[in-house]
C-alpha cells in the first residue's frame, strides 16, 4: 500500500498518541494490549468516516495540539470537548469535516471530557509491532510505537484513500454521530461490577463498603489504570499469587483504595481483586477527570454480555 504525508505535527499537544484496538495474544511475553482510552469515541470516529474499526487515529488527552494538513481530505472529531478549530473557525464535535493542504487543524484545553480522537479517512498509517500501531510508552516496542507524537513528526495515510476521496463530491454532506450516541462526560458515573471468583474472599462489610462507598477520581490516573480515592476499605486479603490482569480488573491494595486498571496496565498482578467492569465502562471512566466522583454497582452478567456482543455487531469488530 502507498503512502502519502496527510499530517505534521506542529505542536504535539499534552499526550497525544497513535491507536488502534490494540495488540492482542502477546500478554504472556508482558507486553500490553494498549488500544483506544475511550473505545465508543474511537470506534465513532472511525465509523462515520467509513473506516474500518481498527483503522489507527490519534487520541488527544488534555488537549493544545496543532496539525496542519498536507493534503485534501476528511477527518473526524469525537470524543471530549477541546473547543476544535480549523483555520480559526469552529471544527464541531462528533462529526466529520473536510480539510484541505495547508489547513491548520488546532486543539485548545479540554472543556469536558479527557480525550479526544482524530481520526482520517483510510486510516493513520504508521509503522506496525506486533501487528498494532498503538502507542504503549512503557513497553518500549521501538520508536513508532513507543512514543506520543512529537514536534515535526509526518503522519502518513493511505494513497487510495485521497485518491478516492478526489472522486467523490468536494463539498459532501458531514456526518453526524446521532445525538442519543453522544456520552454526558460531566455526570456522576456508576460502574457495573461484575464480581471475580475473588469476590468471595471479601467480607460481607467489605463488600458492602465497596459498592456503597462514593470515590474521587486521585491524580494518579493515567491509561494504565485510575487510583480511586474514598473511605478505606480495612483487613483486606494480603497480596495473592501474580496471575494475568484483564480490563477493567478493580484491585484492592492493602491501603484499602481500589485500582482500575485500563489499557497499558501490567500483563500480570498479585493485589486481590473485587471483580472487573465492563470495556463500555472503561471508556466512559477515561473520560472522567481527577476529582470526577465514581460508585459502583452489582451488574448482572447475561446483561452485560449481552451489551457488549450488541456493541461489537454495532461497530462490526
Amino acid at each position: 500500500m502507498k503512502h502519502v504525508s496527510a499530517f505534521e505535527v506542529s505542536k504535539p499537544g499534552i499526550h497525544s498518541l497513535i491507536q488502534d484496538l490494540g495488540r492482542f495474544g502477546y500478554q504472556h511475553l508482558g507486553i500490553t494490549p494498549g488500544g483506544p482510552a475511550d473505545l465508543h469515541a474511537y470506534l465513532w470516529a472511525n465509523k462515520i468516516l467509513g473506516n474500518h474499526s481498527n483503522m489507527a487515529s490519534i487520541e488527544i488527552h488534555y488537549g493544545l495540539m496543532t496539525l496542519i494538513a498536507l493534503v485534501d481530505t476528511r477527518i473526524s472529531i469525537c470524543g471530549a470537548e477541546f473547543g476544535v478549530t480549523i483555520n480559526d473557525k469552529p471544527a464541531f464535535n462528533w462529526q466529520t469535516h473536510q480539510v484541505k493542504s495547508g489547513d491548520v487543524i488546532q486543539y485548545r484545553s479540554a472543556k469536558t471530557g479527557k480525550c479526544g480522537y482524530l481520526a482520517i479517512l483510510g486510516g493513520l498509517q504508521t509503522k506496525k509491532d506486533y501487528q498494532s500501531r498503538s502507542t504503549v510508552i512503557r513497553d518500549e516496542l521501538s520508536p513508532a510505537t513507543s512514543k506520543s507524537l512529537y514536534h515535526g513528526q509526518i503522519l502518513p495515510a493511505s494513497n487510495s484513500s485521497i485518491k478516492y476521496l478526489k472522486t467523490t463530491t468536494e463539498h459532501a454532506a458531514e456526518v453526524i454521530v446521532p445525538r442519543h450516541y453522544i456520552p454526558n462526560y460531566s455526570t456522576v458515573l456508576s460502574l457495573g461490577l461484575l464480581p471475580c471468583y475473588q469476590w468471595s474472599l471479601l467480607t460481607s462489610k467489605q463488600q458492602y463498603q465497596l459498592l456503597s462507598n462514593k470515590y474521587q477520581i486521585s491524580t494518579q490516573a493515567n491509561r494504565m489504570g485510575y487510583q480511586l480515592v474514598g473511605d478505606m476499605i480495612t483487613d483486606l486479603p494480603t497480596a495473592l499469587t501474580s496471575e494475568g490482569i484483564a480490563l477493567g480488573s478493580v484491585q484492592l491494595p492493602a491501603n484499602g483504595q481500589p485500582i482500575i486498571l485500563l489499557q497499558d496496565r501490567q500483563t500480570i498482578g498479585g493485589y486481590p481483586k473485587a471483580g472487573v467492569i465492563s470495556a463500555i465502562d472503561c471508556s466512559q471512566l477515561s473520560q472522567r477527570q481527577q476529582g470526577a466522583e465514581i460508585t459502583f454497582r452489582l451488574d448482572n452478567p447475561l446483561v452485560s454480555r449481552y451489551k457488549m456482543q450488541a456493541f461489537k455487531r454495532f461497530f462490526d469488530f
